[in-house]
C-alpha cells in the first residue's frame, strides 16, 4: 500500500467518479484506475463498486478511506511541522467552530494570530458539535472549537476548556415576557422554540431543565442549525430560542433580542479546544490555542463584570 494509492482512492470517494477525480489529481482516468485495482489486489478485497450514480465505496472501502484521510492529514501535518522546525511560517490551519464561536472567538484570535503568522492558510468549517468531533478524528480539520464531547475519546483527542458561558433564553425586544422578571418555565411552556436538533448538546440540556421542573420538553417550531436563520426567525416572533452570553453581549441581533429574566438558572456552555493527540502538536496549532485562550480570558471578565 502506497500514499499515492491513499490518495487516489480518497479523491475517487471524494469525486463519485473516476474522471472529475483524475481531472482532479492531473492523472489520466485509466492511470488512476489502475492505481485504484493495485491498491485492492495488494490487500486482497474490493474498495469500490459503480451503480447507477457513480462510484461509491464497499465496506471495506468506506473503512480504507477514513484511514486514508487521517494518514494523508498527518502526512501534510508532518511536512509542515518540518517548516516550522526550519523557521517556516508558512503552511495550513484548519479550524471547525460552533456558529457561535464564529462570532467572537475565533474572530478576535486569528486576527492577532496571523500578525504572527500572516502567509499561514486559514479554513474555517462551521459545524455542530457531532460533525466538528468526527471531522477532527478523521483529520479533515486540525482543531476544533465545541462544546466540551459527552463521551470524549481520551486516547484520540485531547481538550482544553477555553470559556463557562451561561446559556439564556432569548425572545424578540418587543416579546410579551420582555421586561418582566422572575418568569417561571412554566410560562415559557405556551411558546414554541426556534433551535437546533437533537442530538445537540445545548438541545439535551433544555430539555432536561423542563423535564426536570416536570414540565413538558420544548416544543420546536423550527429547528435549524443557522444563526442567521435563527436572528431572522425569532426577530418580530413570539417564538423563543436560546445564546450563550457573551454572545448576546456581542450584539449578534443587533439589538434585536433580549434576554429573559428567569427565576430559575439555565445551563453553562462549556467551550473546548479539542484537538488531536497523535504526534506532537504542530507550533501553529499550539499558537492558536494561545489566542483562544487570550481572548476568553477577556471574554469572561466582561460577563462577570
Amino acid at each position: 500500500m502506497e500514499l499515492r494509492q491513499l490518495r487516489h482512492l480518497v479523491a475517487v470517494a471524494r469525486f463519485s467518479g473516476f474522471g472529475a477525480a483524475a481531472n482532479h489529481l492531473n492523472l489520466t482516468q485509466p492511470a488512476l484506475s489502475k492505481s485504484v485495482r493495485t491498491l485492492e489486489h495488494s490487500i486482497g478485497v474490493r474498495l469500490l463498486e459503480r451503480d447507477p450514480s457513480g462510484v461509491r465505496p464497499t465496506i471495506y472501502g468506506e473503512r480504507l478511506i477514513e484511514y486514508g484521510k487521517l494518514i494523508l492529514a498527518l502526512t501534510q501535518e508532518a511536512e509542515i511541522e518540518i517548516d516550522a522546525m526550519r523557521g517556516s511560517r508558512r503552511g495550513t490551519l484548519h479550524i471547525g467552530a460552533l456558529t457561535s464561536a464564529l462570532r467572537e472567538i475565533v474572530p478576535q484570535s486569528l486576527k492577532r494570530f496571523l500578525i504572527n503568522y500572516p502567509d499561514v492558510d486559514i479554513r474555517i468549517n462551521e459545524e455542530l458539535n457531532e460533525a466538528l468531533y468526527s471531522a477532527l478524528l478523521n483529520g479533515s480539520i486540525d482543531l476544533a472549537i465545541m462544546a466540551r464531547p459527552v463521551d470524549p475519546n481520551m486516547e484520540e483527542t485531547e481538550y482544553k476548556t477555553l470559556i463557562e458561558s451561561p446559556i439564556d433564553v432569548i425572545a424578540d425586544k418587543d416579546h410579551a415576557l420582555a421586561g418582566r422578571v422572575d418568569i417561571s418555565l412554566a410560562e415559557l411552556v405556551p411558546y414554541s422554540w426556534v433551535i437546533p436538533p437533537r442530538p445537540e448538546p445545548d438541545r439535551l440540556k433544555l430539555d432536561a431543565l423542563f423535564v426536570a421542573a416536570g414540565l413538558p420538553r420544548p416544543k420546536a417550531i423550527t429547528e435549524t442549525t443557522s444563526a442567521p436563520f435563527q436572528a431572522s426567525m425569532i426577530a418580530g416572533s413570539p417564538w423563543l430560542s436560546y445564546l450563550p452570553r457573551s454572545s448576546i453581549e456581542n450584539q449578534i441581533g443587533g439589538g434585536r433580542f433580549i434576554a429573559l429574566k428567569l427565576a430559575q438558572k439555565t445551563w453553562s456552555r462549556s467551550v473546548c479546544a479539542v484537538f488531536r493527540r497523535r504526534g506532537i502538536v504542530r507550533p501553529t496549532v499550539l499558537s492558536f490555542l494561545q489566542e483562544l485562550e487570550t481572548t476568553c480570558k477577556k471574554m469572561e471578565s466582561n460577563i462577570s463584570s
